[in-house]
């Protein structure tokens, strides 16, 4: 019966911490604001385009007060539209 008592108040105690460990894990994190950033270019080669994509997406960035390393690449990809002309879409998330 001892031991039935001592249990059921550690796992009491046990409970009761754990209700204040969220709190305490996140008392000193801040809040974060994140946005994606898209861009597209048409280029004569697809590495071109790619890169032009990713240049208009960072530029949108730094417009928006983002700073370089701040920015993380998501995607980059081209597809050919015709003999030596390439489209280009590129994605970056940046966070701050």
């Amino acid at each position: 019966m001892k031991s039935l008592l001592v249990r059921g108040g550690v796992a009491l105690a046990l409970a009761g911490l754990a209700t204040f460990a969220p709190a305490v894990a996140h008392a000193d994190v801040s809040v974060q604001e994140t946005q994606t950033f898209t861009g597209w270019a048409y280029e004569n080669s697809p590495k071109e385009a790619k890169r032009e994509a990713e240049n208009m997406a960072r530029r949108s960035a730094l417009i928006s007060g983002y700073l370089h390393e701040q920015c993380v690449l998501l995607y980059a990809y081209s597809t050919r539209l015709a003999p030596g002309y390439f489209a280009g879409n590129a994605a970056i998330r940046c966070t701050r």
